[in-house]
């Protein structure tokens, strides 16, 4: 362990900056302008493919979803899901993958930390780059859902704030997983047991009341079901008070995943 790490040992001091934070996103940015073109065919053209293949195929064979205000066709029922889904997996690629390397493979951390930049600041620069990550890709495929005519009401504009919120709580679930991850080979659990899972069960295809009853507590509580019930009632006009539950979820979990990822980062770094 270096000196410059050893100095990150003392985690009684105020060791908080936002110029830290900004100065681990733009390294990101930087890193992430270099290779655009094929950065945005993850964030436009494989999400794009999902929703007109699940929407304009799938929804050709499916009739009217009941919600709870009426009945919608499948197609916009599965569009706002599809979009936040794609923020939750960008968020946990790039924090969870991405960190990774940049903590094991590269060593990119140990240079950041020398800058120096405290533990705090590079935790909060890495949820936060994957939550912009997430918002770029909610932009992009809201933008399709929106000119196809998938989205039927203008408080759609308000998935972009939750597609920013489910990245930083999946960017903070991501960054702990790559604290505690072995090798990529443990990393690629994330999202075998993780990400594939909370997509397919969260309410995103299909409505959560249709599973057994004894599943549907499971799903309510899973960390994904919450944006996607904001982002559809939003999509759809169908507002309620109850939204305002998962709205605190989304806060509270993305508020509880970065001092643990924060925490665990730092064991993993100064062992």
């Amino acid at each position: 362990m270096n000196e410059s790490l050893a100095e990150h040992r003392d985690t009684g001091r105020i060791d908080f900056r936002m110029r830290g934070v900004v100065g681990v996103w733009l390294r990101h940015y930087t890193a992430f302008k270099g290779g655009w073109m094929i950065e945005m065919t993850g964030i436009l053209l494989e999400p794009v493919f999902i929703l007109a293949a699940v929407a304009f195929g799938i929804g050709k064979l499916v009739g009217e979803v009941e919600i709870r205000d009426g009945g919608v066709g499948y197609a916009v029922f599965v569009a706002p899901g599809i979009v936040v889904g794609n923020a939750m997996w960008h968020a946990l690629f790039e924090c969870s993958w991405g960190a990774f390397r940049r903590l094991q493979t590269n060593r990119i951390y140990d240079s950041i930390l020398a800058a120096p930049v405290s533990m705090r600041e590079l935790a909060l620069g890495e949820i936060t780059w994957g939550a912009t990550r997430a918002l770029m890709t909610t932009a992009a495929v809201l933008a399709f859902a929106t000119a196809t005519g998938l989205v039927e009401s203008p408080w759609a504009i308000g998935i972009l704030g939750i597609g920013l919120l489910t990245g930083l709580m999946f960017g903070g679930f991501g960054l702990i997983a790559a604290a505690i991850a072995p090798s990529t080979h443990m990393l690629t659990l994330v999202f075998t047991m993780v990400g594939t899972p909370l997509f397919f069960f969260s309410g995103t295809f299909f409505p959560i009341s249709i599973l057994p009853t004894w599943v549907q507590p499971i799903a309510w509580a899973l960390p994904l079901t919450h944006p996607v019930r904001i982002a559809r009632a939003l999509s759809t006009g169908d507002l309620h008070m109850g939204l305002l539950w998962s709205l605190l979820y989304l806060l509270v979990a993305a508020l509880v995943f970065y001092p643990i990822a924060t925490l665990l980062l730092r064991r993993r770094l100064l062992v």
